[in-house]
């Protein structure tokens, strides 16, 4: 009975650490990313949203040409707002303490 109890604990652990990684894959910090970098796919829509309770985040999107085509405030615990469709050569700024979660 021990056995299977500690058995049964471990696996639920293991199982909570692999979500958490798994929803930390798109969760982003302070800097500039490349689109290419993260597989984004240029046929879907993705959206953003500040998980951050106290700190807002700005997003910048930039295109091939260094030519702005999106920027996005973003307060504490914010909505989700859709990007344009992102090609691979398009940088993201992130810029703020936040934590920005793009899906």
């Amino acid at each position: 009975m021990k056995k299977f109890i500690l058995l049964f604990l471990i696996s639920i652990f293991l199982l909570f650490n692999l979500t958490i990684y798994t929803f930390a894959a798109n969760i982003f910090e302070e800097g500039v990313y490349k689109a290419a970098d993260f597989n984004f796919s240029p046929e879907n829509t993705y959206s953003v949203q500040n998980i951050s309770t106290k700190d807002n985040v700005y997003i910048l999107l930039f295109d091939e040409n260094q030519l702005q085509l999106q920027s996005i405030r973003l307060s504490p615990k914010s909505g989700k707002y859709n990007l344009v469709p992102l090609k691979p050569d398009y940088r993201i700024a992130i810029v703020g303490n936040g934590d920005v979660f793009i899906d």
